[in-house]
């Protein structure tokens, strides 16, 4: 008898496993709390070489090159002066832009019979089979993936370990038309960073993400740096709401019996480093390559994906703590090291190829 998986949540890294496990003919189904697919039209990914690579792949009719928005540049600026420019070779990319839903939508197609709506795991039982149970419904299953966000009910259930912690910063989205000439651009401020990524849609547009400490309305902080950066951006229909809580989540193991946390419900990361869909994606190359001794729960391939996923997981909490910590304190004689910091880098091509080819590593 076949061994059989499921999936909970329908996500971009669940829909992804999904496609692996059609891919290779193993049966599965997607449980998903939503009664239907959650859209947000302001909210935008960058995508690794590793991630475009892997995604094209997997889904050829994706064909990220012909749509998704080349990154050729990324500036990066403390006070209004340009520090750090990070810049592609002639033949690659720093990285590409494309919204979220644009590529949910792609992933999810012929997804749409495997997957369960409205089923919210109410327990976990484990035995010769895992036994999943919802309000409507109990499922058995020999191995799960669990995709379902940071808030993952099935981490919780399951009492996986984890460390947390919340930044102090809400963070904001929108969309403002501008010419981007594929240059994507952070500024690094007292009160937190703004972050404006390149898209084509028709029009070329900038992404805003704006993470703050700030307690002033989110509009008035915008427009504030809009000025204090010389932006010259249209701001005037822009209306960035309430915004939401940036918090850390990494659970210290990523498995537990047959049971695997994958992508946001593993970890979850401060947007500055615009890296947390690519680790999950990374989670998903993995589980693509050892897929069938997965799922015959092999406890050397189980530990190796510990540790192997952890291990980038850990680093990209330590750079981002690192950088949060440097630029959240940066004031006097600190504000001068960054600035002295960053423009030492830009004179040294061969350590900009260096970060631009970690960034790229899934």
């Amino acid at each position: 008898m076949s061994k059989e998986a499921i999936i909970v949540g329908a996500g971009v890294v669940g829909c992804l496993i999904a496609k692996v496990l059609k891919k290779h003919n193993i049966p599965f189904k997607i449980l998903e709390k939503n009664t239907e697919v959650r859209k947000d039209s302001r909210r935008t990914v960058a995508l690794t070489r590793d991630s475009i690579k892997f995604l094209n792949s997997l889904e050829k009719q994706l064909d990220l090159n012909a749509w998704a928005t080349p990154v050729q540049k990324m500036h990066l600026y403390q006070k209004s002066d340009l520090n750090l420019v990070l810049e592609s070779k002639e033949d690659e990319k720093v990285s590409s832009i494309c919204l979220l839903d644009d590529l949910h939508e792609k992933i999810l197609s012929g997804l749409e019979s495997d997957i369960l709506w409205g089923e919210e795991i109410r327990d976990i039982e484990l035995g010769p089979k895992i036994n999943l149970k919802t309000q409507k419904n109990n499922l058995c299953s020999d191995l799960v993936f669990a995709t379902d966000g940071m808030n993952s009910n099935v981490r919780k259930l399951m009492h996986f370990d984890t460390e947390e912690w919340f930044y102090g910063q809400k963070a904001y989205v929108a969309m403002v038309k501008a010419s981007h000439e594929n240059t994507a651009k952070q500024y690094f401020s007292q009160s937190g960073t703004l972050a404006l990524l390149p898209l084509n849609d028709k029009l070329q547009h900038y992404s805003i993400i704006l993470c703050t400490n700030s307690t002033s309305d989110a509009n008035t902080e915008l427009e504030s740096l809009n000025q204090e950066f010389n932006l010259s951006l249209d701001l005037k229909d822009i209306e960035l709401g309430t915004g939401f809580e940036l918090k850390h989540v990494r659970a210290k193991k990523m498995f537990k019996d047959r049971i695997l946390l994958c992508g946001d419900a593993a970890n979850s990361f401060h947007p500055m480093a615009g890296q947390g869909l690519n680790l999950g994606i990374g989670d998903v190359m993995y589980i693509n390559n050892n897929i069938n001794k997965l799922m015959e729960a092999d406890a050397s391939i189980l530990k190796n994906y510990n540790t192997s996923r952890n291990q980038k997981n850990i680093q990209m909490t330590w750079i981002i703590q690192s950088l949060y910590g440097i630029f959240s304190n940066a004031e006097g004689l600190g504000e001068k090291i960054i600035e002295g910091g960053m423009k030492f880098l830009d004179r040294i091509p061969s350590i900009k190829e260096k970060i631009i080819e970690f960034a790229n590593k899934n």
